[in-house]
């Protein structure tokens, strides 16, 4: 059977798998830097709607910023791939053509200048995950990452995002060329000014005669976006062959449900709204929905899931105590601290978000949700543990948790068999966990004066005891009598 080429490109349009555009000279207008399979399954399918159109000068280049896997796929591809939209009983799959080419900064540092630096690029839009971002536990740069610190050695030969940015921006500004919109698609609080903030104090120490001009002249809106997408199965290319007849290396699933909120900026770019996205005065409340109940709700979803031996989120969602544990950590302890939005329904959202979480189809691994918590945890739960705590309201089911998160960190679950914990910060914290049987109170009190996740929540003895009662509760009861006394 024929490989997925752009040769299949006439076929795939004429038996509707693909939106009809012609792609043989795509001008690339953005660069996207982390092409991987969460950027595929939404930015560039908005965007190829947008080609479908009739505008052209929306072509992408993918950037991956350390291997070469992603490239090496999709180059005999010509940049196709197929995007498998998944329900519970039904499938739809289209052929996306956005993706004019993919380059790896590591071996062709050459080419990625020139990317970010043609004219006619005017976008650049970010999936790195919040890890890869430098910023330290103040929520500043991080200046003793080691990534960071050889960029600001050597700072015409960068190695991160934020190294790239500021280059090639002031490489522009240097060429008389228009800076480009930098757009952050991850799921950081205000990840366009965070992302801002990250570019300026970089700039300052390797390029400090352009700092204002940076604060001035580039845009950094802040974005949300909502789409679920779990990692890739072996099915998924038997599902993309029998749908359109061609081999696809490299198919893209996701759940139907997507949801684009961007902040308004000025600047040419595509008209993303007549795919579907949402242009906003402020993300803000849109993005504190997303973080407070979908991803905090998968990361208990994911721990207490493994806990109990679930490997997907529909089956964690399907177990009667892990969901009315969570219905009620979202209902009573996450959605009071949203500020109120004329534009977003919070029930509503909260509604439609069990039948997603139920989604078979999907496969969506608790492994993969539950893994790089640590750095996950200061979006999703941390800011409505501090802002109940502001307000002395209870805290019983976020601190259940954290607690639940140090009973997962330590990599065996209820029955006894051991997993792998995938998080940036497992060794120290598996180090710290492993007394949390015997010593569940001094092992909390240690877990939490973690300055890098916890910050000054740490030192709260409200926060303490609390985590630390649940944890005993864990130890000597279990997960699942804990849950139930909880919810």
């Amino acid at each position: 059977m024929a490989r997925l080429t752009a040769a299949a490109w006439p076929a795939l349009v004429g038996s509707g798998h693909a939106r009809a555009y012609d792609r043989a000279q795509l001008p690339v207008g953005i660069v996207h830097l982390g092409a991987g399979a969460f950027f595929r399954a939404f930015g560039a399918n908005y965007t190829d709607k947008v080609l479908a159109s009739g505008d052209r000068r929306w072509g992408i280049t993918g950037v991956s910023l350390r291997h070469p896997d992603v490239r090496d796929a999709l180059a005999p591809q010509d940049g196709l791939y197929t995007l498998l939209e998944r329900d519970n009983d039904t499938l739809q799959a289209n052929v996306i053509g956005a993706v004019a080419n993919v380059l790896v900064a590591p071996l062709e540092a050459a080419a990625v200048r020139r990317a970010l630096c043609a004219p006619e690029v005017a976008i650049v839009t970010l999936t790195i995950t919040e890890k890869a971002y430098g910023i330290g536990a103040d929520g500043n740069l991080d200046l003793h990452a080691p990534a960071i610190a050889s960029d600001l050695q050597n700072p015409h030969a960068p190695q991160t995002a934020v190294g790239w940015l500021a280059a090639t921006l002031v490489a522009r500004r240097e060429a008389q060329v228009a800076p480009y919109a930098v757009l952050s698609c991850d799921n950081l609080r205000d990840n366009g000014h965070t992302l801002r903030r990250l570019v300026l104090q970089y700039a300052q120490r390797a390029f400090a005669r352009y700092t204002n001009w940076l604060a001035d002249a580039v845009a950094f809106p802040n974005t949300m976006i909502d789409r679920i997408v779990p990692r890739a199965v072996a099915q998924d290319q038997v599902d993309a062959r029998t749908a359109h007849g061609f081999e696809d290396a490299v198919p893209v699933r996701c759940e139907p449900f997507s949801q684009w909120v961007i902040e308004q900026f000025a600047g040419p770019r595509p008209q993303w709204e007549m795919a579907g996205a949402q242009f906003v005065r402020d993300v803000r409340p849109f993005e504190d929905a997303k973080l407070r109940l979908l991803n905090a709700a998968h990361t208990a979803f994911a721990c207490f899931g493994v806990l109990l031996g679930h490997t997907t989120i529909a089956r964690a969602s399907a177990d009667p105590d892990i969901a009315a544990f969570v219905r009620n950590l979202m209902t009573q302890e996450l959605a009071p601290t949203l500020t109120p939005e004329a534009a977003l329904d919070t029930n509503d959202y909260q509604a439609k978000l069990w039948p997603r979480f139920a989604n078979a189809a999907l496969g969506h691994g608790t492994q993969q949700v539950a893994m790089d918590t640590s750095a996950k945890l200061a979006q999703r739960h941390l800011p409505a543990l501090r802002d109940r705590r502001r307000a002395g309201a209870s805290i019983e089911r976020l601190a259940l948790v954290i607690a639940g998160w140090m009973r997962y960190l330590a990599g065996r679950d209820e029955e006894g068999a051991g997993y792998l914990v995938d998080d940036p910060l497992a060794a120290p914290l598996a180090a710290i966990v492993a007394t949390w049987r015997a010593d569940p109170r001094g092992c909390v009190e240690r877990f939490l004066a973690v300055e890098a996740v916890f910050g000054e929540l740490g030192r709260d003895r409200v926060v303490q005891e609390t985590v630390a009662r649940h944890l005993q509760r864990i130890a000597t009861g279990g997960v699942r009598a804990t849950l139930r006394a909880a919810a």
